[in-house]
C-alpha cells in the first residue's frame, strides 16, 4: 500500500534546521508524543497524475494491524489508513470491525 509521504522541516535556513521524512501515519506517531519547538513547515505529497490503484484487503489489514500494534486505537488507525489511500473511511472501518471482532471472539473462546 502506498501511503502519502510528507516532509516536516523545522527551523529552515537556521543553524539547527531539521528535516524529517516519512508517511503521514508515521508522522502522527512520531510527533504525537510531543510538539517540536520552532518554526515548522509541512510538505505533503500531492495527488498522483494517474488514479491510484486501490490497495488490496491484505495490504489494508497489514497497515491496520501495524498501527494498532503500535498503540493506536481502531478509530485512529482507520483514519490514518483512509487518509493515506484511495479507500473510503467507512470501508476501512468495516474491515477493521470484521478483523478485530473476529480476533476478540477467538480470545474469548480460548479463555472459556
Amino acid at each position: 500500500m502506498r501511503l502519502k509521504l510528507c516532509v516536516i522541516a523545522r527551523e529552515m535556513t537556521k543553524l539547527h534546521e531539521e528535516f524529517w521524512r516519512g508517511t503521514l501515519g508515521e508522522a502522527v506517531m512520531v510527533f504525537s508524543s510531543g510538539q517540536p519547538k520552532g518554526e515548522i513547515t509541512l510538505l505533503i505529497e500531492g495527488r498522483a497524475d494517474s488514479p491510484a490503484k486501490a490497495p488490496s484487503e491484505d495490504e489494508l489489514e497489514y497497515e491496520l494491524r501495524d498501527l494498532i500494534s503500535k498503540g493506536h486505537s481502531i478509530s485512529t488507525s482507520v483514519k490514518i489508513v483512509a487518509e493515506g489511500t484511495a479507500v473510503k473511511r467507512k470501508d476501512v472501518y468495516a474491515l477493521a470491525l470484521r478483523l478485530f471482532a473476529k480476533h476478540d471472539e477467538t480470545e474469548e473462546s480460548s479463555s472459556g
